[in-house]
């Protein structure tokens, strides 16, 4: 038994002594334990076969503030300590210096310098970039305006919905109609009338026109202002401009600048604005600016005739259509009124002007096939005539080869024929001036294909309202309805509130 265990108890010793002499090359390498290192306070200990206990985490040190205590972490050093730490370390911190953390981070811009950035990411931040506390987040973007604040809390809580998109309806009696038809009838003549300028209105703006007369003529005494546009045919919206033209000898012979500027002028110290817009590089160059008593805009251009025949030849067809004006009169407001609410009645944004609009809808009763005839009465159907002028005009109208003309009756032509068929322009609106059958006063239009789907949407969405109010009626005039509430709200039957909608500016 002894002589077996004798090997076993060597090979441990000298495993033991291989060990104890490797930790104390190993200290020899460090250089002598001081005091200052281990925060010993017995001092230098002598080497001993029993292994050496780590240093505790708390340790006391006496450097230049004597008496004071400070606590290192785990991996810290003390201060002053210049030891180099090899591998066998318990801990190793890892600490960068300012002088390499500052020639890391010009390396790291050169290198991003040198990256070229790719076309589809220019705008985002680049990798690195920001915080990294921000990972994880969501995005952050630029308040464009406060939708909760108090003034529009205050708005949404004084305003009922009702009186704030669709105000015409309470004149309408639904319960008297017999069918779709009749229903949608009825709603546009009340939307016609409660968009149409009363008497009060139009004072308003011809006491606009006069106080512009008055200041242009005491500069200028040889002019002479005349409205044009929609306000001589008061088929203007309720928040319509004012278009004046002004004719003047004086003023022809000038530079078109400097007579902007001197109306300009003019307008501003006669205090009927204290803003005024020129707009010298257009077409036709004009004044813009905005009322201070009644906060209307004005457009005013210089020796511009065009307008006032336009005016005119305007009245010409409201008066001469016969049993088609109120027709028109509803056609023009209703279009308009869509087509302002979405942005698309500028013909410098590429929608439709208002004489193009006047043309659409001119052209669209002289062609149409049961009032040539005489089959329909164009006042007693048009809410007939709205859903069709929409589905004209956005769903078959072919905008690539046919024209329109609403002289001598109305008639389409061939823009091959006519020379203004235009290859990279093919989906053009092409209405023919009638004073000028040379001339294409829809040519600026650029934007007629969204235009064009904008109304075919309309039309679709008018369809469906129209079938869904069909099975209302239809349900009720046979008591096949029970209602969910005590008291319905009349702009549940509206047709047109599915497309139109007044705001409180109106």
């Amino acid at each position: 038994m002894q002589t077996d265990s004798q090997p076993r108890q060597k090979s441990g010793q000298s495993s033991r002594r291989h060990r104890r002499r490797r930790e104390r090359e190993r200290e020899e390498e460090r250089g002598p334990v001081t005091k200052e290192r281990l925060g010993d306070p017995v001092g230098n200990r002598p080497d001993s076969d029993t292994p050496k206990e780590p240093p505790p985490k708390r340790a006391r040190t006496n450097g230049k503030g004597k008496g004071k205590d400070t606590e290192l972490e785990l991996g810290e050093l003390p201060s002053g300590s210049s030891r180099a730490f090899d591998l066998g370390d318990d801990f190793l911190p890892f600490v960068v210096s300012d002088e390499e953390a500052k020639i890391s981070k010009t390396q790291e811009s050169h290198r991003r310098e040198k990256v070229p950035e790719r076309e589809w990411d220019k705008g985002k931040p680049r990798e690195g970039d920001g915080d990294k506390g921000d990972r994880g987040t969501k995005r952050k973007y630029e308040m464009v305006f406060d939708e909760d604040s108090w003034d529009h809390r205050q708005r949404r809580q004084d305003y009922h919905p009702t009186s704030r998109k669709t105000p015409w309806v309470d004149d309408v009696d639904w319960d008297s109609c017999h069918n779709v038809a009749e229903m949608l009838h009825r709603e546009v003549v009340a939307f016609v009338r409660y968009m149409s300028p009363s008497q009060v209105e139009h004072e308003i703006r011809g006491l606009v026109v006069a106080l512009v007369s008055r200041a242009v003529t005491n500069a200028f005494p040889d002019a002479r202002i005349i409205p044009f546009g929609s306000y001589e045919t008061k088929l203007y919206l309720p928040n319509g401009d004012i278009d004046l033209v002004i004719e003047s000898d004086s003023m022809a012979y000038s530079d078109k600048v400097t007579v902007l500027r001197a109306l300009a002028n003019v307008i501003k110290r006669a205090r009927i604005t204290s803003r005024v817009t020129i707009i010298a590089k257009a077409k036709v160059p004009i004044i813009k600016f905005i009322t201070t008593y009644g906060r209307l805009n004005v457009d005013i251009s210089v020796n511009q005739g065009n307008g006032v025949v336009a005016g005119k030849i305007v009245n010409g067809f409201l008066n001469d259509m016969r049993g088609c004006g109120l027709a028109l009169r509803s056609l023009v407001i209703i279009a308009k009124a869509f087509l302002n609410q979405r942005g698309m009645n500028e013909v410098y944004t590429g929608g439709l002007g208002s004489y193009s609009i006047v043309c659409l809808a001119v052209s669209f009763l002289q062609m149409h096939p049961k009032i040539r005839r005489g089959e329909i009465e164009a006042e007693k159907n048009l809410g007939v005539l709205v859903m069709e002028f929409f589905e004209l005009y956005g769903c078959y109208f072919n905008y690539e080869e046919v024209g329109i003309s609403v002289r001598n009756g109305g008639s389409y032509f061939s823009k091959r024929r006519r020379g203004w068929y235009d290859s990279l322009k093919r989906n053009l609106l092409s209405i023919e001036d009638p004073t000028d059958p040379s001339n294409d006063i829809s040519k600026g239009s650029y934007g007629i294909g969204k235009v064009r789907q904008t109304l075919a949407g309309a039309h679709g969405i008018m369809t469906s309202t129209a079938f869904l109010r069909a099975g209302i009626f239809s349900a009720r005039r046979e008591g096949r309805m029970y209602p969910l509430r005590r008291h319905g709200e009349p702009e549940d039957m509206s047709i047109l509130s599915s497309i139109l909608g007044v705001t409180q500016e109106v």
